[in-house]
Protein backbone atom coordinates (compact mmCIF):
# COMPACT_ATOMS: atom_id res chain seq x y z
CA UNK A 1 0.00 0.00 0.00
CA UNK A 2 1.49 3.18 -0.92
CA UNK A 3 1.10 6.47 1.79
CA UNK A 4 1.70 10.28 0.82
CA UNK A 5 4.76 11.45 2.14
CA UNK A 6 2.73 13.41 4.61
CA UNK A 7 0.52 10.74 5.93
CA UNK A 8 1.14 9.75 10.08
CA UNK A 9 0.54 5.97 9.78
CA UNK A 10 0.64 5.57 13.60
CA UNK A 11 -1.90 8.30 14.40
CA UNK A 12 -4.04 6.55 11.74
CA UNK A 13 -3.91 3.20 13.51
CA UNK A 14 -3.49 4.91 17.27
CA UNK A 15 -6.20 3.22 19.13
CA UNK A 16 -8.06 6.69 19.62
CA UNK A 17 -8.11 7.21 15.39
CA UNK A 18 -9.14 3.44 15.11
CA UNK A 19 -12.00 4.20 17.83
CA UNK A 20 -13.63 7.25 16.37
CA UNK A 21 -13.16 5.39 12.58
CA UNK A 22 -15.30 2.47 14.02
CA UNK A 23 -17.65 5.05 15.78
CA UNK A 24 -18.23 6.87 12.46
CA UNK A 25 -18.62 3.07 10.79
CA UNK A 26 -21.47 2.21 13.31
CA UNK A 27 -23.29 4.99 13.43
CA UNK A 28 -23.08 5.36 9.27
CA UNK A 29 -24.58 1.59 8.93
CA UNK A 30 -26.95 2.21 11.57
CA UNK A 31 -25.07 -0.88 14.16
CA UNK A 32 -24.49 -0.51 17.57
CA UNK A 33 -22.51 -3.00 19.84
CA UNK A 34 -22.77 -3.82 23.77
CA UNK A 35 -21.56 -5.95 26.61
CA UNK A 36 -21.93 -7.05 29.99
CA UNK A 37 -19.50 -8.93 32.46
CA UNK A 38 -21.06 -11.50 34.72
CA UNK A 39 -18.28 -10.24 37.27
CA UNK A 40 -19.16 -7.09 37.37
CA UNK A 41 -22.53 -6.87 36.63
CA UNK A 42 -21.88 -3.93 34.47
CA UNK A 43 -23.20 -3.67 30.64
CA UNK A 44 -21.66 -0.63 27.98
CA UNK A 45 -23.33 0.82 25.13
CA UNK A 46 -21.45 2.33 22.14
CA UNK A 47 -22.89 5.53 21.15
CA UNK A 48 -25.12 4.58 18.53
CA UNK A 49 -27.40 2.84 20.84
CA UNK A 50 -28.41 5.45 22.95
CA UNK A 51 -29.47 6.88 19.85
CA UNK A 52 -31.37 4.33 18.60
CA UNK A 53 -32.94 4.12 21.88
CA UNK A 54 -33.61 7.64 21.94
CA UNK A 55 -32.04 8.07 25.59
CA UNK A 56 -29.84 10.29 27.27
CA UNK A 57 -25.83 9.38 27.63
CA UNK A 58 -26.54 8.63 31.78
CA UNK A 59 -28.79 5.91 31.39
CA UNK A 60 -28.51 3.13 32.96
CA UNK A 61 -27.74 0.65 29.85
CA UNK A 62 -28.27 -2.63 32.50
CA UNK A 63 -31.99 -0.97 33.32
CA UNK A 64 -33.20 -1.25 29.48
CA UNK A 65 -36.06 -3.91 29.74
CA UNK A 66 -37.16 -3.24 33.31
CA UNK A 67 -37.24 1.00 33.32
CA UNK A 68 -38.67 1.16 30.00
CA UNK A 69 -41.59 0.70 28.08
CA UNK A 70 -39.58 0.35 24.71
CA UNK A 71 -40.03 -3.69 24.51
CA UNK A 72 -44.36 -4.37 25.37
CA UNK A 73 -45.25 -7.96 25.73
CA UNK A 74 -44.14 -11.06 23.86
CA UNK A 75 -40.77 -8.50 22.60
CA UNK A 76 -39.52 -8.18 26.11
CA UNK A 77 -39.58 -12.08 26.99
CA UNK A 78 -38.17 -12.71 23.19
CA UNK A 79 -35.56 -10.82 24.52
CA UNK A 80 -34.95 -11.87 27.47
CA UNK A 81 -35.18 -15.85 26.13
CA UNK A 82 -32.57 -14.77 23.73
CA UNK A 83 -30.50 -13.96 26.17
CA UNK A 84 -31.11 -17.11 28.18
CA UNK A 85 -30.51 -19.28 25.27
CA UNK A 86 -27.30 -17.80 24.56
CA UNK A 87 -25.51 -17.92 28.16
CA UNK A 88 -27.20 -21.53 28.45
CA UNK A 89 -25.70 -23.05 25.04
CA UNK A 90 -22.46 -20.21 24.84
CA UNK A 91 -24.00 -20.25 21.58
CA UNK A 92 -24.51 -16.73 19.29
CA UNK A 93 -27.85 -16.21 18.24
CA UNK A 94 -30.12 -13.70 16.19
CA UNK A 95 -33.59 -12.49 16.32
CA UNK A 96 -35.42 -9.35 15.29
CA UNK A 97 -37.18 -7.15 17.87
CA UNK A 98 -39.94 -4.29 17.76
CA UNK A 99 -39.76 -1.47 20.24
CA UNK A 100 -42.26 1.16 20.63
CA UNK A 101 -41.23 4.95 21.36
CA UNK A 102 -42.65 7.14 23.68
CA UNK A 103 -44.69 9.32 20.86
CA UNK A 104 -45.79 5.73 19.58
CA UNK A 105 -43.74 5.50 16.62
CA UNK A 106 -42.38 1.63 16.08
CA UNK A 107 -38.97 1.07 15.49
CA UNK A 108 -37.18 -2.92 14.38
CA UNK A 109 -33.77 -3.89 15.10
CA UNK A 110 -31.97 -7.07 14.91
CA UNK A 111 -29.62 -8.20 17.65
CA UNK A 112 -27.38 -10.79 17.41
CA UNK A 113 -25.59 -12.29 21.08
CA UNK A 114 -22.07 -13.62 21.08
CA UNK A 115 -20.74 -15.44 24.66
CA UNK A 116 -17.67 -14.20 25.41
CA UNK A 117 -15.64 -17.22 26.59
CA UNK A 118 -12.38 -17.41 28.51
CA UNK A 119 -9.72 -19.55 28.35
CA UNK A 120 -11.51 -22.38 29.36
CA UNK A 121 -14.50 -22.08 27.99
CA UNK A 122 -16.57 -20.77 30.90
CA UNK A 123 -18.82 -17.93 30.13
CA UNK A 124 -17.91 -14.69 31.15
CA UNK A 125 -20.07 -12.28 29.46
CA UNK A 126 -22.33 -11.09 26.75
CA UNK A 127 -21.32 -9.25 23.37
CA UNK A 128 -24.35 -7.88 21.19
CA UNK A 129 -24.84 -6.33 17.72
CA UNK A 130 -28.06 -4.17 17.21
CA UNK A 131 -28.55 -3.35 13.16
CA UNK A 132 -31.72 -0.84 12.74
CA UNK A 133 -33.44 -1.91 10.23
CA UNK A 134 -36.97 -0.42 10.55
CA UNK A 135 -36.60 1.07 7.39
CA UNK A 136 -36.44 -2.20 5.76
CA UNK A 137 -39.33 -3.64 7.86
CA UNK A 138 -41.28 -0.72 7.23
CA UNK A 139 -41.28 -0.03 3.45
CA UNK A 140 -42.69 -1.83 0.86
CA UNK A 141 -40.66 -1.10 -2.04
CA UNK A 142 -40.72 -2.24 -5.58
CA UNK A 143 -37.63 -3.74 -7.35
CA UNK A 144 -37.45 -0.74 -10.21
CA UNK A 145 -37.18 1.62 -6.54
CA UNK A 146 -34.98 -0.72 -4.92
CA UNK A 147 -32.43 -1.43 -7.79
CA UNK A 148 -32.22 3.12 -7.87
CA UNK A 149 -31.66 3.47 -4.05
CA UNK A 150 -29.73 0.06 -4.40
CA UNK A 151 -27.66 1.76 -6.84
CA UNK A 152 -26.73 5.25 -4.86
CA UNK A 153 -25.69 3.14 -1.52
CA UNK A 154 -22.49 2.12 -0.40
CA UNK A 155 -23.66 -0.92 1.14
CA UNK A 156 -23.74 -4.31 -1.46
CA UNK A 157 -27.06 -4.98 -2.94
CA UNK A 158 -27.80 -7.72 -4.70
CA UNK A 159 -31.05 -9.34 -6.36
CA UNK A 160 -32.03 -12.74 -6.98
CA UNK A 161 -34.71 -15.13 -8.31
CA UNK A 162 -36.77 -17.39 -6.42
CA UNK A 163 -34.26 -20.01 -6.96
CA UNK A 164 -31.79 -17.84 -5.54
CA UNK A 165 -29.59 -16.81 -9.43
CA UNK A 166 -28.48 -13.65 -8.95
CA UNK A 167 -30.45 -10.68 -11.70
CA UNK A 168 -29.00 -7.36 -10.73
CA UNK A 169 -25.88 -5.83 -8.53
CA UNK A 170 -25.26 -2.48 -7.78
CA UNK A 171 -22.07 -0.93 -7.98
CA UNK A 172 -21.13 -1.46 -4.69
CA UNK A 173 -20.84 -5.25 -5.19
CA UNK A 174 -18.42 -4.88 -7.87
CA UNK A 175 -16.37 -2.69 -6.13
CA UNK A 176 -16.12 -4.48 -2.62
CA UNK A 177 -16.04 -7.98 -3.85
CA UNK A 178 -14.44 -7.64 -6.90
CA UNK A 179 -16.87 -9.33 -9.42
CA UNK A 180 -18.41 -7.63 -12.35
CA UNK A 181 -21.94 -7.90 -13.36
CA UNK A 182 -21.82 -10.12 -16.29
CA UNK A 183 -19.04 -12.85 -14.30
CA UNK A 184 -22.05 -13.48 -11.70
CA UNK A 185 -25.24 -12.79 -13.19
CA UNK A 186 -27.19 -16.21 -13.29
CA UNK A 187 -24.60 -17.96 -10.55
CA UNK A 188 -25.66 -18.87 -6.58
CA UNK A 189 -24.04 -16.65 -4.71
CA UNK A 190 -22.82 -19.18 -2.39
CA UNK A 191 -21.33 -20.68 -4.87
CA UNK A 192 -18.11 -17.69 -5.14
CA UNK A 193 -18.51 -16.19 -2.21
CA UNK A 194 -18.22 -19.11 0.93
CA UNK A 195 -15.11 -20.41 1.53
CA UNK A 196 -13.54 -23.30 3.37
CA UNK A 197 -13.75 -20.89 6.61
CA UNK A 198 -18.09 -19.35 5.58
CA UNK A 199 -19.60 -20.94 8.96
CA UNK A 200 -21.64 -24.28 7.97
CA UNK A 201 -23.99 -23.36 10.96
CA UNK A 202 -24.62 -19.54 9.09
CA UNK A 203 -25.08 -21.13 5.93
CA UNK A 204 -28.04 -23.60 7.50
CA UNK A 205 -29.44 -20.43 9.20
CA UNK A 206 -29.90 -18.73 6.36
CA UNK A 207 -31.55 -21.49 4.68
CA UNK A 208 -34.04 -22.33 7.55
CA UNK A 209 -34.52 -18.28 8.08
CA UNK A 210 -35.62 -18.08 4.52
CA UNK A 211 -37.93 -20.92 4.13
CA UNK A 212 -39.44 -19.64 7.88
CA UNK A 213 -39.70 -16.26 7.51
CA UNK A 214 -38.42 -14.76 4.34
CA UNK A 215 -36.12 -13.06 5.89
CA UNK A 216 -32.36 -13.29 7.51
CA UNK A 217 -29.86 -11.14 9.76
CA UNK A 218 -26.69 -11.46 10.68
CA UNK A 219 -22.86 -11.79 9.93
CA UNK A 220 -21.07 -14.06 7.70
CA UNK A 221 -17.87 -14.51 6.04
CA UNK A 222 -16.98 -14.35 2.10
CA UNK A 223 -14.41 -14.07 0.10
CA UNK A 224 -13.64 -11.64 -2.22
CA UNK A 225 -12.68 -12.38 -6.56
CA UNK A 226 -9.06 -12.22 -5.11
CA UNK A 227 -9.02 -14.40 -1.94
CA UNK A 228 -9.29 -11.62 0.90
CA UNK A 229 -11.95 -12.17 3.88
CA UNK A 230 -14.56 -10.13 4.41
CA UNK A 231 -17.06 -10.11 7.00
CA UNK A 232 -20.43 -8.84 6.03
CA UNK A 233 -23.21 -7.83 7.89
CA UNK A 234 -26.14 -9.66 5.61
CA UNK A 235 -30.21 -8.62 5.58
CA UNK A 236 -32.31 -10.65 2.88
CA UNK A 237 -35.91 -10.33 2.64
CA UNK A 238 -38.17 -12.09 0.47
CA UNK A 239 -40.53 -10.19 -2.20
CA UNK A 240 -43.77 -11.08 -2.57
CA UNK A 241 -47.03 -9.95 -5.49
CA UNK A 242 -50.02 -9.35 -4.33
CA UNK A 243 -51.24 -12.89 -4.77
CA UNK A 244 -48.25 -13.56 -1.88
CA UNK A 245 -45.77 -15.43 -4.28
CA UNK A 246 -42.08 -14.79 -3.86
CA UNK A 247 -40.92 -13.15 -6.80
CA UNK A 248 -37.26 -11.99 -5.41
CA UNK A 249 -34.97 -11.91 -2.43
CA UNK A 250 -33.33 -8.69 -2.04
CA UNK A 251 -30.00 -9.07 -0.07
CA UNK A 252 -28.26 -6.05 1.58
CA UNK A 253 -24.73 -6.49 3.32
CA UNK A 254 -22.66 -4.30 4.89
CA UNK A 255 -18.41 -4.77 5.53
CA UNK A 256 -18.06 -5.13 9.04
CA UNK A 257 -14.74 -6.25 8.75
CA UNK A 258 -13.46 -3.47 10.98
CA UNK A 259 -15.77 -4.21 13.40
CA UNK A 260 -15.00 -7.86 13.56
CA UNK A 261 -11.31 -7.37 13.71
CA UNK A 262 -11.88 -4.68 16.64
CA UNK A 263 -13.83 -7.04 18.57
CA UNK A 264 -11.01 -9.98 17.63
CA UNK A 265 -8.65 -7.70 19.23
CA UNK A 266 -11.16 -6.58 22.12
CA UNK A 267 -11.72 -10.75 23.09
CA UNK A 268 -7.60 -11.18 23.00
CA UNK A 269 -7.10 -8.05 25.12
CA UNK A 270 -9.56 -9.47 27.43
CA UNK A 271 -7.88 -12.94 27.61
CA UNK A 272 -4.90 -10.70 28.30
CA UNK A 273 -6.38 -9.03 31.27
CA UNK A 274 -8.16 -11.92 33.16
CA UNK A 275 -4.39 -13.94 32.74
CA UNK A 276 -2.57 -10.77 34.25
CA UNK A 277 -5.44 -10.85 37.37
CA UNK A 278 -5.41 -14.06 37.37
CA UNK A 279 -1.68 -13.98 37.80
CA UNK A 280 -2.01 -10.86 40.05
CA UNK A 281 -4.20 -12.38 42.65
CA UNK A 282 -1.92 -15.65 43.34
CA UNK A 283 0.99 -13.63 43.65
CA UNK A 284 -0.18 -11.26 46.01
CA UNK A 285 -2.49 -13.97 47.44
CA UNK A 286 1.19 -15.78 48.10
CA UNK A 287 3.12 -12.70 49.12
CA UNK A 288 0.49 -11.41 51.79
CA UNK A 289 0.80 -15.48 53.44
CA UNK A 290 4.78 -14.82 53.37
CA UNK A 291 4.38 -11.22 55.26
CA UNK A 292 1.85 -12.76 58.23
CA UNK A 293 4.61 -14.73 59.70
CA UNK A 294 7.48 -12.15 59.97
CA UNK A 295 5.06 -9.43 61.17
CA UNK A 296 3.13 -11.55 64.22
CA UNK A 297 6.77 -12.54 65.01
CA UNK A 298 7.84 -8.50 65.47
CA UNK A 299 4.83 -7.65 67.26
CA UNK A 300 5.88 -11.09 69.49
CA UNK A 301 8.91 -9.38 70.03
CA UNK A 302 8.10 -5.69 71.04
CA UNK A 303 5.62 -7.21 73.79
CA UNK A 304 8.72 -9.35 74.77
CA UNK A 305 10.68 -6.48 74.93
CA UNK A 306 8.30 -4.37 77.19
CA UNK A 307 8.33 -7.21 79.38
CA UNK A 308 11.86 -7.20 79.89
CA UNK A 309 11.95 -3.45 80.62
CA UNK A 310 10.15 -3.70 83.41
CA UNK A 311 12.41 -5.86 84.92
CA UNK A 312 15.29 -4.34 83.86
CA UNK A 313 16.27 -1.55 86.10
CA UNK A 314 16.83 0.98 83.14
CA UNK A 315 16.51 4.72 84.03
CA UNK A 316 13.57 6.45 83.13
CA UNK A 317 14.25 8.29 80.13
CA UNK A 318 15.62 5.56 78.40
CA UNK A 319 11.94 3.42 79.10
CA UNK A 320 10.17 6.61 77.63
CA UNK A 321 12.18 6.49 74.88
CA UNK A 322 11.62 2.59 73.95
CA UNK A 323 7.66 3.06 75.18
CA UNK A 324 7.87 6.06 72.09
CA UNK A 325 8.98 3.70 69.77
CA UNK A 326 7.26 0.60 70.78
CA UNK A 327 4.13 2.08 70.29
CA UNK A 328 5.10 3.47 66.81
CA UNK A 329 6.35 0.00 66.09
CA UNK A 330 2.87 -1.20 67.09
CA UNK A 331 1.08 0.87 65.22
CA UNK A 332 2.99 0.18 62.12
CA UNK A 333 2.76 -3.56 62.32
CA UNK A 334 -1.01 -3.16 63.16
CA UNK A 335 -1.44 -1.45 59.56
CA UNK A 336 0.92 -3.47 57.57
CA UNK A 337 -1.42 -6.88 59.36
CA UNK A 338 -4.49 -4.69 58.22
CA UNK A 339 -3.08 -4.23 54.70
CA UNK A 340 -2.29 -7.78 54.20
CA UNK A 341 -5.81 -8.79 55.41
CA UNK A 342 -6.96 -6.25 53.14
CA UNK A 343 -5.08 -7.68 49.92
CA UNK A 344 -6.28 -11.42 51.10
CA UNK A 345 -10.11 -10.23 50.95
CA UNK A 346 -9.39 -9.10 47.71
CA UNK A 347 -7.93 -12.11 45.82
CA UNK A 348 -10.95 -13.76 47.87
CA UNK A 349 -13.68 -11.53 46.47
CA UNK A 350 -11.85 -11.80 43.17
CA UNK A 351 -12.11 -15.79 43.47
CA UNK A 352 -15.44 -15.98 44.69
CA UNK A 353 -14.24 -17.52 47.99
CA UNK A 354 -16.08 -15.25 50.28
CA UNK A 355 -19.39 -15.91 51.62
CA UNK A 356 -21.83 -13.70 52.77
CA UNK A 357 -23.33 -15.23 56.04
CA UNK A 358 -26.76 -12.96 55.68
CA UNK A 359 -29.36 -12.99 58.47
CA UNK A 360 -32.68 -10.53 58.87
CA UNK A 361 -33.02 -7.75 61.04
CA UNK A 362 -34.03 -4.27 61.76
CA UNK A 363 -32.24 -1.83 59.72
CA UNK A 364 -32.80 1.08 61.65
CA UNK A 365 -31.81 -1.03 64.86
CA UNK A 366 -28.49 -1.88 63.09
CA UNK A 367 -27.97 1.48 61.81
CA UNK A 368 -28.42 3.13 65.50
CA UNK A 369 -26.01 0.77 66.91
CA UNK A 370 -23.13 1.41 64.83
CA UNK A 371 -23.80 5.00 65.17
CA UNK A 372 -23.57 5.10 68.63
CA UNK A 373 -20.41 2.48 68.46
CA UNK A 374 -18.58 4.79 66.06
CA UNK A 375 -17.11 8.08 66.82
CA UNK A 376 -14.00 9.95 65.74
CA UNK A 377 -10.75 8.15 67.00
CA UNK A 378 -8.83 10.80 68.33
CA UNK A 379 -8.92 13.57 70.67
CA UNK A 380 -12.02 15.55 69.09
CA UNK A 381 -14.17 12.42 69.61
CA UNK A 382 -17.15 14.38 67.20
CA UNK A 383 -19.75 12.23 66.65
CA UNK A 384 -22.06 11.69 63.44
CA UNK A 385 -24.77 14.30 62.83
CA UNK A 386 -27.25 10.84 62.43
CA UNK A 387 -30.73 10.79 60.67
CA UNK A 388 -32.61 8.00 60.10
CA UNK A 389 -35.43 9.51 57.52
CA UNK A 390 -36.87 6.12 56.48
CA UNK A 391 -39.18 3.65 57.43
CA UNK A 392 -38.57 0.29 58.93
CA UNK A 393 -37.82 -2.18 57.51
CA UNK A 394 -36.04 -5.87 57.81
CA UNK A 395 -33.18 -6.08 55.69
CA UNK A 396 -31.02 -9.44 54.83
CA UNK A 397 -27.59 -8.73 55.14
CA UNK A 398 -24.49 -9.84 56.92
CA UNK A 399 -23.95 -7.42 59.72
CA UNK A 400 -19.96 -8.07 59.86
CA UNK A 401 -19.38 -7.01 56.35
CA UNK A 402 -22.08 -4.07 56.81
CA UNK A 403 -20.17 -2.60 59.56
CA UNK A 404 -16.80 -2.92 58.43
CA UNK A 405 -18.12 -1.35 55.21
CA UNK A 406 -19.60 1.45 56.84
CA UNK A 407 -16.72 1.90 59.51
CA UNK A 408 -14.31 2.15 56.41
CA UNK A 409 -16.49 5.31 54.92
CA UNK A 410 -16.85 6.70 58.17
CA UNK A 411 -13.37 6.42 59.15
CA UNK A 412 -12.32 8.46 56.05
CA UNK A 413 -14.91 10.95 56.75
CA UNK A 414 -13.35 12.12 59.78
CA UNK A 415 -9.86 11.27 59.29
CA UNK A 416 -10.08 13.75 55.96
CA UNK A 417 -12.47 16.47 57.69
CA UNK A 418 -9.88 16.70 61.05
CA UNK A 419 -10.96 20.02 63.07
CA UNK A 420 -13.97 20.78 60.52
CA UNK A 421 -17.97 20.69 61.60
CA UNK A 422 -18.95 16.76 62.09
CA UNK A 423 -19.82 14.46 59.06
CA UNK A 424 -23.40 13.92 58.63
CA UNK A 425 -24.83 10.28 57.81
CA UNK A 426 -28.65 10.44 56.73
CA UNK A 427 -30.88 7.28 55.70
CA UNK A 428 -33.65 7.37 53.35
CA UNK A 429 -35.71 5.08 51.55
CA UNK A 430 -36.65 5.66 47.51
CA UNK A 431 -38.17 2.62 45.61
CA UNK A 432 -37.36 -0.39 47.55
CA UNK A 433 -33.70 0.84 48.30
CA UNK A 434 -32.36 2.56 51.07
CA UNK A 435 -29.91 5.07 50.72
CA UNK A 436 -27.40 5.72 52.91
CA UNK A 437 -25.12 8.88 52.82
CA UNK A 438 -21.78 10.01 54.12
CA UNK A 439 -21.06 13.70 53.63
CA UNK A 440 -18.02 15.19 55.34
CA UNK A 441 -16.22 18.59 54.94
CA UNK A 442 -13.52 17.74 54.84
CA UNK A 443 -10.42 18.29 52.01
CA UNK A 444 -12.72 16.87 49.26
CA UNK A 445 -11.62 14.73 45.64
CA UNK A 446 -10.21 16.23 42.70
CA UNK A 447 -12.61 15.79 39.79
CA UNK A 448 -9.17 14.56 38.21
CA UNK A 449 -9.04 11.60 40.78
CA UNK A 450 -12.81 10.64 41.39
CA UNK A 451 -12.93 8.14 38.21
CA UNK A 452 -10.04 5.86 39.82
CA UNK A 453 -10.87 5.90 43.56
CA UNK A 454 -12.93 2.53 43.33
CA UNK A 455 -9.19 0.93 41.88
CA UNK A 456 -7.18 -1.18 43.84
CA UNK A 457 -4.12 1.40 45.92
CA UNK A 458 -5.25 4.29 44.28
CA UNK A 459 -5.48 7.56 46.35
CA UNK A 460 -6.24 11.24 45.54
CA UNK A 461 -3.73 13.43 44.87
CA UNK A 462 -3.93 15.73 48.15
CA UNK A 463 -4.65 12.82 50.40
CA UNK A 464 -0.52 11.56 50.39
CA UNK A 465 -0.35 12.92 53.45
CA UNK A 466 -3.04 11.16 55.60
CA UNK A 467 -2.06 7.29 56.20
CA UNK A 468 -3.65 4.71 54.31
CA UNK A 469 -3.45 1.86 51.86
CA UNK A 470 -5.48 2.46 48.70
CA UNK A 471 -7.92 -0.24 49.09
CA UNK A 472 -10.94 0.57 51.44
CA UNK A 473 -13.31 1.83 48.74
CA UNK A 474 -12.32 -0.62 46.36
CA UNK A 475 -13.25 -3.34 49.08
CA UNK A 476 -16.35 -1.33 50.06
CA UNK A 477 -17.59 -1.44 46.56
CA UNK A 478 -16.96 -5.36 46.17
CA UNK A 479 -18.74 -6.25 49.83
CA UNK A 480 -21.86 -3.92 48.80
CA UNK A 481 -22.13 -5.41 44.80
CA UNK A 482 -22.25 -8.60 47.19
CA UNK A 483 -25.36 -7.47 48.85
CA UNK A 484 -26.52 -6.49 45.53
CA UNK A 485 -26.06 -2.92 46.23
CA UNK A 486 -23.81 0.02 44.62
CA UNK A 487 -21.75 2.75 45.66
CA UNK A 488 -21.10 6.07 44.50
CA UNK A 489 -19.18 9.45 45.29
CA UNK A 490 -19.55 13.21 44.72
CA UNK A 491 -17.10 15.50 45.62
CA UNK A 492 -15.22 18.67 44.59
CA UNK A 493 -11.36 19.54 45.83
CA UNK A 494 -12.03 21.82 48.66
CA UNK A 495 -15.76 20.97 49.68
CA UNK A 496 -16.15 17.84 50.94
CA UNK A 497 -16.98 14.54 50.02
CA UNK A 498 -20.69 12.72 49.94
CA UNK A 499 -20.51 9.04 49.59
CA UNK A 500 -24.06 7.23 48.76
CA UNK A 501 -24.19 3.57 49.63
CA UNK A 502 -27.16 1.84 47.77
CA UNK A 503 -29.18 -1.62 49.58
CA UNK A 504 -31.83 -3.07 48.67
CA UNK A 505 -34.48 -4.05 50.82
Amino acid sequence: MNYRPNFNLAAFDSLESQQKRLSLLCKTAEIGEWSYVFSTDFTVWSDYLYDFYELDKDFECAELLQSTQLYQGSEKEKMQALIAHVTATKKERSDDFMIVMQDGRVKWHTTTIHPILDAYGEITGLYGIVQNITVRKNSELDLQRMAYVAEKTNGIVMITDPEKKIIWINNSFEEILGYRSEEVIGLDPAAFLQGEETSAETIREIARSLRGGGTFSGEILNYTKSGEKIWLYLNIAAVYDDAGKLINYVAVENDITVIKTAEHRLQKAMEKERELNRFKTQFVSLASHQFRTPLATIRSSIDLLDLRMESAGLNASFIEFFQKHKAIMAEETTRMTELMENILDIGRIDEGKIELTKKHLPFRQFMDAFVQSNVEPNEQQRKLDYHFDAPDCIVNIDEIVLRNVLRNIVSNAFKYSEGKQAPEMTVKLQDGVYLITVKDYGIGIPEKDQAFLFQSFFRASNAKVYPGSGLGLMIAKKLITLHGGDISLESRAGSGCTITIQLPV
